[in-house]
């Protein structure tokens, strides 16, 4: 969990690509919940 806030601290938006044969990775949801409340843009394609 330090890492990646540590991380989406520093950048100015984030980018989610999910595999559309594995879906979700365990850590998706929980990276996407820290860079969503530390009001990072969450760009989805």
């Amino acid at each position: 969990g330090g890492e990646a806030e540590r991380i989406l601290r520093m950048v100015d938006g984030v980018l989610l690509v999910v595999d559309a044969f594995d879906g979700p990775m365990p850590q998706t949801r929980f990276v996407l919940r820290k860079a969503l409340a530390l009001h990072r843009t969450a760009h989805r394609r």
